[in-house]
């Protein structure tokens, strides 16, 4: 079992008052079962926590998920419980992550599935759509229709424009910070948090795939289990927001830098007046123990910025067509004609050192 504990501040409530403490606690624990995972990391924790969030990896069963929440309700008793199952836990692989609150303003939020929700990672181009997106289709179509082609724009843009969750929209402040976990569909609502709160750190972890496990495509729990959508909550200590900074230690470069230039939407075209696809097969080639099977990633600078290391956001390579050159990259956002990228894999050494999945987003 692993422990990180942190104080993220200390304020006096008042001159002569008691001094409270806002703590944010980390308890990682591996076990044969799930009580075996929650024995272990009780000691180290207090009851009545403002917040616990439960990762769980998805090496358990449907009824070790259900087990989890309620126990973690009657050991723990926390005034919001959410959760979900991701691939593994960071350091253990299997077993449980516990994130916990003390002392924090909370608003929790749900997001359901809906026939409104825009989902752009849902690919069903050249093949039959899930019967499940049927009513989403139909809605989307009617939103063209009522509207008209010249105020539709664009496939990307939603019909419910920057819409904030409701316990967040009634709050009427701004968060200190917000979580969420999310089925494969987290953009909608990370658009609508960056036009709201720009200045505000956003985090969250996509879900495992759960469809043999479960039975659900994605296993989120908050009040009930949810299939889909996305759970999370926002954090109000106005007196010292966190600054939150990724790292990708289970990634390393491939050869050098390089500049985009042809490129059209999420596709690279050309790499330093290069095929981008063949340009990535040579540097595999080159590469000493790289296997073409590996998962490969690309590292994307901001335009005219490839200094800020911090502005650094990393996709996975979804294909590539070695004959014309193009190459598909995992990201709702345009490239741009000289963006500064470094190609990059998966160090399988330091690749226990991820957090619980390697789908983790922040804005």
């Amino acid at each position: 079992m692993s422990i990180i504990s942190f104080t993220r501040s200390i304020i006096p409530k008042a001159l002569t008052g008691p001094i409270s403490r806002n703590i944010w606690t980390k308890v990682t624990a591996t076990g044969a079962s799930i009580d075996e995972c929650i024995e272990s990391c009780q000691p180290t924790l207090e009851s009545n926590p403002d917040i616990c969030v439960a990762l769980a990896s998805k090496s358990f069963t449907a009824q070790d998920y259900q087990q989890l929440m309620s126990k973690l309700q009657s050991t723990l008793s926390p005034t919001v419980l959410m959760g979900g199952v991701v691939d593994r836990v960071s350091q253990v692989d299997h077993g449980i992550s516990l994130l916990l609150g003390y002392n924090e303003t909370i608003v929790p939020f749900t997001i359901n599935d809906s026939e409104n929700r825009q989902k752009v990672r849902t690919i069903s181009v050249g093949r039959w759509g899930r019967v499940e997106e049927t009513d989403r289709v139909k809605s989307q179509n009617e939103h063209v229709d009522k509207v008209g082609w010249d105020q539709f724009g664009s496939i990307s843009t939603s019909i419910q424009t920057h819409q904030l969750p409701p316990g967040i929209q009634q709050k009427n402040e701004t968060p200190s910070f917000i979580f969420s976990i999310s089925d494969n569909e987290p953009d909608e609502l990370l658009k609508s948090f960056d036009h709201h709160y720009p200045g505000i750190a956003k985090t969250g972890i996509i879900g495992s795939s759960t469809p043999f496990v479960t039975g659900q495509p994605y296993t989120l729990f908050h009040e009930h289990f949810m299939g889909s959508g996305i759970i999370g909550f926002a954090a109000y200590d106005q007196s010292h927001a966190p600054t939150l900074t990724v790292e990708h230690t289970a990634l390393e470069p491939i050869g050098k830098p390089l500049k985009i230039t042809r490129c059209r939407g999420n596709v690279i075209l050309d790499l330093d007046e290069a095929g981008a696809t063949g340009l990535l097969i040579h540097l595999i080639q080159n590469g000493q123990q790289i296997s073409k099977d590996e998962e490969f990633y690309l590292g994307i600078y901001p335009l005219d910025d490839e200094s800020s290391q911090h502005k650094l956001t990393v996709n996975r390579i979804t294909s590539g067509d070695p004959r014309r050159g193009n190459m598909s990259v995992d990201t709702t956002m345009d490239f741009e004609v000289g963006q500064t990228v470094q190609v990059e894999h998966n160090n399988s050494i330091s690749s226990k050192a991820l957090s619980p999945d390697s789908s983790f987003f922040i804005f």
